[in-house]
């Protein structure tokens, strides 16, 4: 297993690459990872430009989303609960959050759907446990709730019926994607970005 310095200086470069594809605008987005003891986690804090974050702008909470004591005068993401309630499965061991103008329009205009299915792309073998294009996922689709316990709630009693899906939509807001790795977090953010460019291509919208 990585130690946390290592997983930090990892996890800084891969935000700066986030930020440089344009998926994380202004100071959204947050990014997590679990440490090495298992019950305790590295997010980023909240209220930084992406394009600025430095190693100093992580910080580390418990399982309820609390700031550790080193870290008590840090305030936290206000979407620390989502990650908490995620780092529930054992097997999620990484989380990334962005707001791409891919997820967030297609997200908005699917919005009041339960899921999106998604079948007969070849990068679809770019996530876990999945060796055939011909393969469909559902990427389960929630409405946008400024209520983080409530979003929880409903994410937690939702995620077991897309089992294939490590990822999930906020409509209008953007989309979270997870790994047993920050490089399987990374891998799994490319393929639905391309997937979700796809699409909207498909449906003849431009983001351009």
């Amino acid at each position: 297993m990585q130690d946390k310095a290592a997983s930090k200086q990892e996890l800084l470069h891969l935000i700066h690459t986030i930020y440089a594809r344009g998926w994380a605008p202004a100071t959204s987005t947050n990014y997590s990872f679990r440490n090495p003891e298992g019950n305790t986690y590295t997010i980023s804090r909240s209220g930084v430009d992406k394009g600025l974050f430095a190693l100093d702008d992580f910080m580390e909470i418990n399982a309820d989303g609390m700031p550790l004591p080193a870290w008590a005068h840090v305030k936290p993401s206000a979407e620390t609960g989502i990650h908490t309630t995620l780092y529930k499965n054992p097997d999620i061991r990484a989380i990334l959050h962005t707001h791409s103008p891919a997820s967030t329009v297609l997200s908005y205009l699917r919005r009041g759907d339960l899921s999106i299915p998604i079948q007969g792309f070849e990068v679809l073998k770019g996530l876990d446990g999945i060796t055939s294009h011909e393969t469909r996922i559902e990427v389960p689709l929630f409405d946008n709730d400024q209520d983080m316990e409530r979003l929880g709630d409903r994410i937690q009693a939702t995620l077991p019926n897309y089992p294939r899906s490590p990822c999930l939509l906020l409509a209008g807001h953007g989309l979270y994607v997870w790994g047993k790795s920050l490089t399987d977090a990374k891998r799994h953010l490319e393929v639905f970005e391309y997937l979700f460019e796809c699409i909207l291509r498909m449906e003849g919208k431009s983001l351009i």
